[in-house]
């Protein structure tokens, strides 16, 4: 009878026990793109010409040694991947979880909303922590190297990876290496982070590939050293995946991914032998280096003289194998040890969900629990089961929740074994493909740009977004096509088994429902109960486009920095089917060339690498955009939003900072506050104490600088490189000097030039920041270490001797110019506590002398004394603040509507007010600035004595704005470079950075 889709229910996986030894080490072997042979198993067919187009071992080889391990061992014969790709497989292998289930993946689809089904791809499955989803500890929590480390077993990686977002973790082996360590593997060694490709890793030296001797060695030398505990080893062998084979074999095995072993390259800096060699692929040469060019040519003599990819791969793999099993023998471990070989998925259709795409050989050696006689199981497994088997062979239950389960109580009871062959189903999933197997019948659905559905309506096989297949023969065997039997994925049974379709269907159903990237994870596994089920097989019938291309990486990456006269853009798209790469490029003057075609220049099946060069020798910022076209015409632009891509052009310090600092004028002109201001304010309060680029955003001195040191972030990012020694300090100095440069009131504005870099900021300085509270924190931009900042009550002795401790200004003029910054900006009661939002002179987006003139009277710098003392009548006004929480103020107030501001510092220039004339809270209670214009009743206190000490420097200034500007940049650069704390960084003291004049800098640099 037919089963109602009622049928199809939720039940929980939980791990059996069985009473049996348990086994103390374990060794997965996962090869990379190797294929199925014709030997193991029933082999999968494939829809192609209605036939499986067969693979005879390479050459005159059996693999004897993966060979060994079928014959000697368990042989699965029903063995699927979870997902047909080389990193989804591996994420199902380590996680005991369905791809789809990837917390960064996750992450990924909730960023994108497309979430059931979500993208079960490479990009997406990546080994990583991610909190914003419900359980996302992929890494840190939820796979088998963390469980069996909590356990106390040894655990070890080596050979390829595939399972860390490398960009994230500083693109390098030691970057990756710690995020692997971090994942629960102790030991990682002889490591490929993923597909080797010099032109997008930065991990990648082409000068090494391939070298099975290495990982062999790397393997054995884990096993050898901990012989007395209980281990885990995940073994990759990087090969027959490309680069070339063949030509990784005529390189140097003692140059690896760990360094250059060779006895002219010592990492020891000593020339001396290698201590390692390979029992089965190495032997020591004359100077008792192990040499491996002798045992390569007997691999190319034993694959006949054929140097594909896979046959010389295969040989090699299985010699590794042999090196790792003789070691096991050697060490006496060989019959605890628990050995899984599997593919990582099938090389015929890889990254699709066809048979031959899903199907691996599995085989498990393990004498002590297995015997060495030789058996087979015919239910169906998947890569999600390693991690709960193993898990149950180790006699420790389950940590954190798995979609597979273990199949240890299956293979030895005849009930247990026939329920699990009769009820066990089984998702595959490929990008935004799924399929569903029970028993014989497998339903898959399609999307309209599905490549299955393509590559069935183009060969006229069936049509629709929907198919069902039975891939057994009358017997119930699973069938092996041939030249005479159509392959049954080319023959869609759909119409006349419709209600069969439905119960699959909703199968399949519950498992989108379950990994649903937008809910809460379901961990139950979705079967069917009832009858066996009878088909009626039909005649096949024809598909269209593909997926939504991506892209994986661009070199150079968002804020590189490269140096040359000509840059070759790359770009790492993962779609085979991917027609075109467009480029287009914006110059450092804001040009915007047109978009190009990029030339093809590498491809792996599913990752293809485009190039375009583009004319750098203007240097400065550029900006790259793409566009990923495939044969349907679908386009999808990187970046989506319309930004840009933006990497730094330069040769050397200079490039750097002009570049900069165009930008940083652009970034004043656009934003909608007084920026140039801000800045100018963000650069006296970073280097009181050190221009460090930093400062404590826990002081209240310090409100309102969250907002100049946000916007300079992106200038920053792009610019602070170390190889030409410009720091985020740096970076703030400049921002400091192109606002007050920017800001002059003048026709000939003066340069502020950048003289010099290499500034430390506060994390080079100081491991810890102490803040205004005494707390310890780690420094950053906004948690520096706190300084004391001038009061606004300081007088003009006090206010002189401030600025001579911290900038070493030893003439009185320096601290008055460097005042006259007090024409820019404003005052607000919520940072600062004074009112004066209209800023101290009204006009507060011009560097000029117009501050002076409020403080000091006359017209002429001829006119006599009483005359200059006739200021503008500033009148001593209470702020009080206790409803904003800010500190009370007593501020100097002239004008009604608007009014401006003066603090007891500005004061303090042209009025003597020490002798304890300011008091609590900064009142002046004892003298006035001038007579009484405002309470109309003459002076009802005496007036303040005159400032003898900075007098003149003010008079001067009031009538001469040019002398005012050219003194002020010589005390604000002194300001920028003596508050620095050190000169590290530098070659030389100062580090002098050449610079262009304003008119060129807006000629080349500034947007048009």
């Amino acid at each position: 009878m037919k089963l109602s889709q009622a049928a199809i229910f939720l039940t929980t996986v939980a791990i059996s026990h069985i009473d049996q030894s348990h086994a103390v080490n374990f060794i997965v072997i996962q090869p990379d793109d190797l294929q199925f042979y014709d030997d193991w198993s029933p082999p999968p067919y494939l829809p192609w010409n209605r036939r499986y187009p067969g693979k005879s071992y390479p050459g005159s080889s059996t693999l004897p040694w993966i060979n060994k391990l079928r014959s000697d061992g368990l042989e699965m014969t029903s063995a699927y991947t979870a997902a047909p790709k080389c990193g989804t497989s591996r994420y199902s292998t380590v996680t005991g979880r369905y791809p789809s289930r990837s917390s960064h993946g996750r992450m990924q689809a909730q960023n994108t909303g497309v979430t059931s089904p979500s993208d079960a791809s490479i990009p997406n499955t990546k080994l990583r922590d991610i909190l914003s989803v419900t359980d996302g500890q992929d890494c840190t929590t939820s796979n088998l190297a963390q469980v069996l480390k909590a356990n106390d077993f040894e655990t070890g990686m080596v050979g390829k990876w595939h399972l860390s977002k490398t960009n994230t973790v500083g693109d390098s082996i030691d970057g990756v290496r710690a995020a692997i360590n971090e994942c629960g593997f102790n030991d990682v060694e002889a490591m490929y982070p993923d597909n080797m490709d010099p032109s997008f890793q930065g991990w990648y030296d082409s000068s090494w590939s391939h070298n099975m001797e290495y990982v062999a060695h790397k393997a054995v030398e884990f096993i050898e050293d901990n012989v007395d505990k209980n281990w885990f080893l995940y073994m990759n062998p990087t090969v027959p995946h490309s680069p070339d084979v063949a030509d990784a074999m005529t390189k140097n095995c003692l140059i690896t991914p760990d360094g250059d072993f060779s006895t002219t390259n010592n990492p020891n800096g000593v020339a001396e032998p290698t201590d390692w060699c390979v029992e089965g692929m190495t032997t020591p040469d004359a100077d008792g280096n192990c040499d491996c060019m002798a045992y390569r040519e007997t691999i190319k003599t034993r694959a006949a003289g054929s140097v594909a990819n896979e046959d010389l791969g295969s040989i090699w793999v299985d010699d590794a194998i042999g090196a790792v099993y003789k070691a096991l023998e050697r060490t006496g471990q060989l019959s605890e040890t628990f050995i899984l070989f599997q593919l990582d998925h099938g090389q015929a259709e890889k990254d699709k969900i066809w048979e031959g795409g899903i199907r691996i050989p599995q085989f498990i050696h393990y004498p002590d629990g297995l015997g060495t006689a030789g058996r087979s199981f015919h239910g169906m497994v998947s890569t999600i089961d390693i991690a709960p088997t193993i898990l149950d062979f180790a006699g420790l239950t389950e940590e954190y929740s798995m979609d597979g389960k273990s199949w240890k109580g299956a293979i030895d009871d005849d009930i247990t074994g026939d329920e699990w062959k009769a009820n066990r189903c089984l998702a595959f999933e490929s990008g935004t493909e799924r399929a569903v197997r029970c028993g014989c019948h497998k339903y898959v659905m399609m999307n309209d740009s599905s490549p299955e559905k393509l590559e069935a309506e183009s060969n006229s096989w069936w049509t629709g977004n929907e198919a069902l297949f039975n891939l057994c023969d009358a017997s119930g065997n699973y069938i092996v096509a041939d030249s005479l039997t159509p392959s049954p994925e080319a023959v869609n049974i759909i119409d006349d088994n419709q209600e069969l379709a439905d119960q699959l269907k909703a199968l399949l159903d519950c498992h989108l429902l379950k990994t649903n990237a937008s809910a809460d994870p379901i961990y139950q596994e979705c079967t069917l109960n009832g009858d066996p089920i009878t088909t009626t097989t039909v005649a096949p019938g024809p598909v269209a486009p593909i997926g939504p291309p991506q892209l994986l990486s661009s070199n150079p990456a968002q804020n590189d920095a490269v140096s040359g006269d000509s840059t070759v853009i790359n770009a790492k798209v993962f779609d085979d089917d991917i027609r075109r790469v467009r480029f287009r490029v914006q110059l450092p003057n804001s040009t915007r060339l047109s978009f190009t075609d990029g030339v093809k220049v590498s491809s792996n099946g599913d990752e293809s690498g485009y190039e375009f060069a583009v004319d750098t020798t203007v240097k400065g910022k550029y900006g790259i955009m793409l566009e990923l076209i495939d044969f349907s015409g679908n386009t999808e632009s990187i970046p989506s939003d319309g930004s840009w891509m933006t990497f730094l052009v330069a040769e050397k310090a200079a490039d750097v900072v002009n570049s900069a600092r165009a930008e940083i004028a652009t970034i004043i002109s656009d934003h909608p506050t007084n920026l140039a201001a801000k800045f100018v304010r963000m650069g006296f309060h970073d280097c009181v104490g050190g221009c460090d680029g930093c400062v404590d955003m826990l002081n209240g001195d310090n409100f309102g600088l969250d907002v100049p040191i946000e916007a300079l972030q992106p200038v920053v990012d792009l610019y602070s490189h170390t190889d030409f020694g410009v720091t985020r300090a740096d970076l703030w100095v400049l921002a400091a000097l192109e606002g007050a440069s920017g800001s002059q009131d003048t026709l000939e504005p003066r340069e502020f030039a950048m003289e010099w870099v290499g500034r430390p900021t506060c994390e080079d300085l100081n491991s810890v920041c102490v803040d205004n509270n005494g707390n310890d924190n780690g420094c950053s931009e906004d948690r520096g270490p706190h300084r004391e900042l001038p009061s606004p009550d300081l007088d003009t002795k006090e206010l002189l001797a401030y600025f001579q401790a911290e900038f070493d200004y030893q003439e009185a003029w320096e601290t008055v110019a460097i005042m006259g910054a007090h024409s820019l900006g404003t005052l607000s009661r919520e940072n600062s506590g004074f009112n004066g939002i209209n800023g101290w002179l009204g006009n507060t987006r011009d560097l000029n002398n117009a501050y002076y003139d409020d403080l000091m009277g006359g017209a002429s710098d001829l006119d006599d004394f009483e005359t200059l003392m006739e200021s503008a009548d500033w009148e001593q006004v209470y702020v009080n603040n206790e409803d904003i929480g800010t500190p009370n103020r007593w501020e100097y107030e002239r004008g009604v509507d608007p009014h401006f501001v003066m603090l007891n510092t500005d004061i303090a220039l042209v009025r003597d007010l020490s002798e304890g004339l300011i008091g609590d809270e900064g009142e002046v209670s004892e003298c006035q600035v001038r007579c009484g214009r405002r309470n109309g009743n003459g002076c009802a206190l005496p007036r303040c004595p005159h400032a003898e000490e900075t007098w003149e420097a003010v008079k001067t200034y009031k009538f001469d704005n040019e002398e005012f500007l050219a003194d002020f940049e010589v005390s604000f650069k002194k300001m920028l470079t003596t508050g620095a704390e050190t000169d590290a960084g530098c070659a030389s003291s100062p580090c002098t950075v050449p610079t262009i004049s304003r008119r060129n800098l807006k000629k080349n640099y500034l947007r048009k």
